[in-house]
């Protein structure tokens, strides 16, 4: 009995451990840029809420063209205390049916004012979900510039290993000095603390990136070596024109223009028109020689009754209110567009030269420099310092190349957030 306790025990751990690792190993898979938005788009929480909160505003919509309840009533009269059961010795018994009637046309407009708020609801949506996208993209940029930075360190401290060696061998046969050492050894130091911070940016990237997938903070997540930037052609007035169009915080503020020209409607129709009852009761009156009776009613509100009036024009002023509100919002909306894309579009061109610059000419150079500088300080034609300016100007070329990279991947980010869609 124990040894089969034993091997099932067994059985379980393996099982457990290779599940593990399977799910380890899923995520640490390369995760594509692509892969990451969709991901966010599924399952950030932030975007679920509203998705949930839309879903809610629909159906409240849905609910506003219907009547209220009706009511029935039951009611008997008149029945004597000696006998409180016996209804038939009742002057009336009697039920009846009541239900309210909102003037013609109110219902379809509190129905157009929950579609309204509807779609609202559906813009804001949309308006998280390119919040969400370019967080993704900037964020998934830094991991990416993180990455890179590792890597370039760490081939540095290759490089300023063989100098450092190299500068020993001269030292011993007194080719240089004792100092040229020691400052090969403070720019190794350099090059490994600029490693840690970059270890320490990276993994601060990852906890943000897992943060936005709704994913654990501590699971790993690898990048591809390459940075794929798209080159979408780009014109201000193309970019106004689309971002007016179908920038979610336009499309929302002009539904709230909408809802509240519905809302002064119905809050007129509520100050001039009344909202009306309709009732039908039928009466037995056992004690009476007619004993079937029925009475009908129609009760009509007084809305612009002198101490109801007030209220009512109150809320015809509330209405105008919301209404030059959101005519506002509409304008603060366009102008913050426009100042983006504006802003965005200047450092989007300009990163672009800036990619266009290192892979013409910059990186080649820095390259060609550093190895010219090693061959000649290896045969003594340079000082030590020569050699080390061109150790630095290569890392600086580097990392600033991937620098602009990430730089222009989150500026058009950016841009694409003010547009309010991905650009082609």
């Amino acid at each position: 009995m124990r040894k089969r306790c034993s091997v099932s025990a067994v059985v379980v751990y393996l099982a457990l451990l290779f599940s593990s690792s399977a799910f380890a190993a899923e995520f640490a898979a390369t995760l594509s840029l692509s892969a990451a938005v969709k991901e966010a788009q599924g399952k950030n929480p932030e975007i679920t809420f509203l998705r949930e909160r839309l879903q809610s505003m629909r159906a409240r919509a849905n609910q506003a063209p219907y009547l209220e309840d009706p009511e029935i009533s039951l009611q008997t009269w008149a029945v004597p205390l000696s006998n409180p059961t016996n209804l038939s010795r009742a002057d009336s018994n009697m039920i009846g049916i009541r239900q309210k009637f909102p003037f013609f046309g109110k219902l379809g407009l509190k129905e157009k004012i929950s579609l309204q708020e509807a779609k609202m609801a559906e813009e804001e949506l949309r308006s998280k979900e390119r919040e969400i996208i370019s967080k993704v993209k900037m964020t998934y940029a830094d991991l990416f510039m993180a990455q890179k930075m590792i890597e370039i360190n760490r081939e540095q401290l290759e490089i300023m290993r063989a100098i450092i060696r190299a500068t020993e061998a001269r030292y011993q046969v007194g080719r240089v000095t004792q100092q040229d050492v020691f400052k090969a050894l403070l720019e190794q130091s350099e090059i490994m603390n600029q490693l840690i911070l970059a270890e320490e940016e990276r993994r601060a990237s990852e906890v943000r990136l897992n943060s936005l997938l709704n994913r654990s903070p501590q699971i790993p997540i690898e990048v591809p070596g390459e940075l794929a930037v798209p080159e979408p052609s780009l014109t201000l007035p193309d970019l106004e024109q689309a971002a007016l169009t179908d920038r979610p915080e336009i499309r929302r503020a002009e539904q709230g223009i909408e809802r509240t020209e519905r809302m002064y409607d119905l809050a007129d129709k509520n100050r001039k028109f009344p909202d009306f009852m309709l009732g039908w009761d039928y009466s037995w009156m056992p004690t009476e020689m007619t004993k079937n009776r029925y009475q009908a009613m129609v009760n009509i509100t007084i809305p612009f009754s002198p101490w109801t009036i007030g209220r009512r024009n109150y809320e015809v002023e509330e209405a105008l209110a919301e209404n030059r509100a959101a005519k506002a919002e509409l304008d603060a909306a366009k102008n913050m567009t426009l100042r983006e894309i504006g802003e965005s579009l200047a450092k989007v061109r300009a990163g672009k030269r800036s990619v266009e610059l290192y892979r013409e000419g910059l990186l080649s150079q820095a390259d060609l420099s550093f190895k010219a500088a090693m061959a000649a300080y290896q045969t003594g034609r340079v000082e030590f310092v020569n050699l080390l300016e061109a150790q630095r100007a290569l890392r600086e070329a580097r990392m600033g190349y991937f620098k602009t990279l990430a730089a222009l991947t989150q500026n058009l980010a950016e841009l694409e957030r003010a547009v309010g869609k991905e650009l082609p």
